[in-house]
C-alpha cells in the first residue's frame, strides 16, 4: 500500500484584492465528498504571489484519472531523479489527446471552486502553467496492522514513522496539527514501552 495522498502546486504572481498577506486560506470544491480533495493557498513573504496546493488522494484519481501521478520516478526523467526529486517526472495526463494538465485544471477549478477562480482568471495562463504534480512519498509503505485492520503509518524496517498532520490530514486551524501530535507521541511511547516489555528490555517502564 503507497501513501494514499499527493499533491498539485501552482504559483499565483499577485496577491488577491483583500486576502490578508499573514494568513492562509482553505478552498473546498463545492461536490467535496466526491471530489475529495482541499486547496490552501498560502500568501508569500513580501506580497510576493500566492503558493497553491491541491491536496488530492486515491479517491480524487478516481473522479479525476488525469491527476494520477506516476507510480514511480525513472532515473534522469526529471531533475535529480531519484527520492529527492520534488515533481514527477512525467504526471499521467499532463498531456492527453485533447487537453493538457493545465487545461484540465482550470476547468476543475472553474467548476467546483467558481469564486477562487475568478481570482486567478486574469492570468490564469501563468498560473495554470505552473502546475506539477507533486510525487507521492516514495520511502514511505504503508503497511497493515496484525489483524489487516489498520495500516502502520511507517517504514518497513520499522526505523521511521509518521505522526501528528503528518499522518492525518487535517486543515491548519485550531492547533490540531500540534494536538494530534501529542497524542501520536503518547500513542507511540506507549506502543514502544510494550513492546519493551515483551522483550524483556527494561525491568520496569513507567
Amino acid at each position: 500500500i503507497t501513501c494514499p495522498s499527493f499533491g498539485i502546486h501552482l504559483d499565483c504572481p499577485f496577491l488577491p484584492s483583500g486576502w490578508k498577506p499573514d494568513g492562509m486560506y482553505v478552498i473546498q470544491p463545492i461536490h467535496k465528498e466526491e471530489c475529495q480533495f482541499y486547496i490552501l493557498a498560502s500568501p508569500r513573504p513580501k506580497e510576493e504571489g500566492l503558493s497553491i496546493s491541491m491536496v488530492a488522494n486515491n479517491e480524487t484519481v478516481t473522479k479525476f484519472p488525469w491527476l494520477a501521478p506516476p507510480e514511480d520516478i525513472k532515473e534522469g526523467d526529471y531533475g535529480k531523479g531519484g527520492w529527492e526529486d520534488e515533481y514527477s517526472a512525467l504526471p499521467k495526463g499532463a498531456q492527453t489527446e485533447s487537453s493538457t494538465l493545465a487545461e484540465n485544471l482550470e476547468k476543475l477549478f472553474r467548476e467546483e471552486v467558481p469564486a477562487f477562480y475568478e481570482l486567478l482568471e486574469s492570468q490564469k495562463e501563468v498560473v495554470f502553467g505552473s502546475a506539477r504534480i507533486n510525487r507521492r512519498v516514495s520511502w514511505l509503505k504503508l503497511i497493515p496492522g496484525e489483524k489487516n485492520e489498520e495500516n502502520a503509518y511507517t517504514t518497513r524496517d520499522g526505523r521511521v514513522t509518521l505522526i501528528g498532520d503528518a499522518a492525518h490530514a487535517m486543515t491548519p486551524s485550531m492547533g490540531e496539527g500540534c494536538n494530534t501530535a501529542m497524542e501520536s507521541g503518547v500513542k507511540l511511547v506507549q506502543c514502544v514501552v510494550e513492546v519493551m516489555k515483551e522483550k524483556g528490555e527494561v525491568e520496569e517502564c513507567s
